[in-house]
């Protein structure tokens, strides 16, 4: 298979096992090929390689020129950045913010090339809002489930910014309390590439149910389903079979039953700890973190498909 695009990133340095350690333990890059003076490394997230060539002269690459590197969640950057105050190689930073560029730092390498750390960048859904010309991007569909009374605050927004800044698309009831909250969080991220859908309880006329959409909706899909359980009329086998992977925060009974639906429907589940005694065999989650790397793992590999 030969190489197509961007590959590689070259850096000078003038000891190559100080530099592989520290790419290792800020970035987790591992050697993929060696030989004398000369070492590839790599995260493994992509076809992507950077190249370190030992030298006796490194020219920097610096101040602000630097290799960018995203955690995976926030408690991750905080324990490098820790580390990287007690080395003392952190240059600049954590400077927090909510557009594009998240939050960041940056640090010197043993060669004082600037590596960044960052956390809630944005690149993937800059690079997936402009759709190709010769087809459009499917993306993953996140539907998120739970109370349709109690917001949960605390977890329903900080859900639906993280699920915002991956690019996916977020699928919900459309309805109040968690739904509401949720879909608050989602669309207050500028600049994504994903839509807030919503799947609505309606009546026999398709006359929506008072309460439905929420004002946080983009799409809304109009039903004349009435029920919230797991019955023939519910529209939350709609909610399950429309979504790519399901997570559910906690909620009652109309919870449960879309939990017990992905089940049925084999869908990829993932339930607060709140409902650990109901469901044991189903994961579980605590921080938002958990939920993005469970849906990481399980979302399908049509995001960079294109589908014509």
């Amino acid at each position: 298979m030969s190489d197509h695009g961007l590959t590689h990133c070259g850096l000078e340095c003038r000891d190559l096992d100080r530099s592989i350690a520290f790419y290792a333990r800020y970035g987790d890059f591992e050697v993929v090929h060696r030989r004398p003076r000369v070492a590839w490394i790599s995260d493994r997230t992509r076809p992507f390689a950077l190249v370190l060539v030992e030298v006796d002269l490194v020219r920097p690459v610096g101040p602000f020129a630097h290799l960018g590197f995203a955690c995976g969640t926030r408690a991750e950057f905080d324990r490098l950045i820790e580390i990287a105050r007690v080395e003392g190689v952190l240059r600049e930073g954590p400077h927090e913010g909510d557009g594009p560029a998240g939050t960041w730092a940056f640090l010197d390498d043993p060669d004082a090339n600037t590596f960044e750390l960052s956390v809630g960048q944005s690149v993937g859904v800059a690079v997936a809002a402009e759709t190709p010309v010769d087809g459009t991007l499917r993306r993953t569909i996140i539907g998120v489930m739970g109370s349709g009374d109690d917001e949960h605050r605390e977890l329903a927004e900080p859900l639906g910014e993280a699920i915002a800044r991956t690019g996916h698309d977020l699928l919900t009831g459309g309805g109040g309390g968690t739904m509401t909250a949720v879909s608050r969080g989602f669309t207050r991220i500028p600049s994504r590439a994903g839509r807030c859908l919503a799947i609505l309880r309606g009546d026999a006329a398709g006359v929506p149910l008072p309460g439905y959409p929420n004002p946080f909706v983009e799409t809304p899909i109009f039903t004349h389903l009435p029920a919230g359980g797991v019955e023939h009329d519910s529209r939350n086998h709609l909610n399950i079979l429309s979504s790519d992977v399901v997570v559910a925060l906690p909620g009652g009974f109309g919870t449960g039953s879309e939990i017990e639906l992905a089940i049925r429907y084999d869908k990829p589940v993932i339930a607060h700890s709140f409902w650990a005694d109901r469901f044991p065999t189903v994961p579980h989650w605590a921080e938002v973190g958990g939920v993005m790397e469970f849906v990481n793992a399980r979302r399908p590999t049509f995001d960079a498909r294109r589908d014509v």
